[in-house]
């Protein structure tokens, strides 16, 4: 049985940040979602996904990463993964899919200037 994902929801300047604490796999997939569905607009073009807490991932979680950096191509804005490690990076790596994602470590300075911004929540 999967670990339940808890998604922590915070404004860091023009960007949105969806910290996830568990699994992304099939059975809470529908819950990212629904959150990412969310956080788009006009005034938070970015998204950034604080994956330090996320423990495990599986390739249903990999495809619900790509759609939601899909999403935030199709409403003009940008996604983030930071703090990408253990299994998530290495599964980046191996399938090739890192390549999709802006990554970055935990430092909120990194975000602000990958977001292209400064101002701060």
């Amino acid at each position: 049985m999967s670990e339940p994902l808890q998604i922590e929801t915070s404004l860091e300047g023009r960007s949105v940040c969806l910290a996830l604490c568990g699994e992304l796999t099939y059975a809470t997939v529908p819950v990212f979602d629904e959150h990412v569905a969310h956080v788009f607009g006009p005034t938070r073009p970015c998204l950034v996904l604080d994956v330090r807490r996320l423990h495990f991932c599986d390739s249903i979680g990999l495809s619900a990463l790509i759609a939601a950096r899909r999403r935030a191509d199709l409403a003009g804005g940008r996604l983030i993964l930071r703090g990408v490690h253990g299994m998530l990076e290495r599964v980046l790596h191996i399938t090739g899919a890192g390549a999709l994602f802006t990554v970055l470590g935990a430092d909120l300075d990194q975000v602000d200037h990958a977001a292209g911004g400064s101002e701060r929540a």
